[in-house]
């Protein structure tokens, strides 16, 4: 009995250590060119000795709808009810394509389209579980997950009267 203890002890420590030497390298480091920005931008048109006016409409990371400069005295336009049980689905977006709807109403003309995304973090997990074979030697899995934040901005012109 004694020695089946023992043997069942010794084995136990070989096996731990043999896991403990096994352990994979730290995850590979995130590549430089994951943190760059990416910017897309539609191309404009000539102008023509024309002179215009220029109205940029975009989406806030608050969830409003941010212009600049003023339009119709307004610098932004946000839901009614953020404030009391935060905006429901879709109603951010509908004050933004209703302002634009308008915007083109009133003689606006979309010029450009500027889409950018900017990565933020970068986040590593290393994972570890046993497989069924062979408990001594865990299988590891490496995560990373990238976090950005992107931004949609519309500018708009509409020709000056001479």
């Amino acid at each position: 009995m004694l020695k089946s203890i023992i043997l069942l002890t010794a084995l136990l420590i070989s096996g731990a250590a043999v896991a403990q030497q096994s352990q994979p390298a730290l995850l590979a480091p995130v590549p430089a060119a994951a943190a760059l920005p990416v910017l897309g931008v539609t191309p404009v048109a000539p102008a023509n000795g024309v002179r215009y006016q220029y109205q940029l409409v975009r989406l806030d990371n608050d969830w409003r709808v941010i212009f600049a400069p003023a339009w119709r005295g307004q610098t932004a336009l946000e839901p009614d009810t953020k404030l009391f049980r935060g905006a429901k689905t879709g109603e951010v977006d509908a004050l933004l394509l209703q302002a634009l709807n308008e915007l083109s109403a009133d003689g606006w003309e979309l010029l450009e389209i500027r889409t950018s995304v900017q990565p933020v973090s970068a986040t590593q997990k290393m994972e570890t579980s046993l497989t069924f074979s062979d408990p001594n030697r865990p299988q590891y899995d490496g995560k990373t997950t990238y976090s950005s934040d992107s931004q949609t901005r519309y500018l708009f012109r509409r020709a000056l009267l001479r």
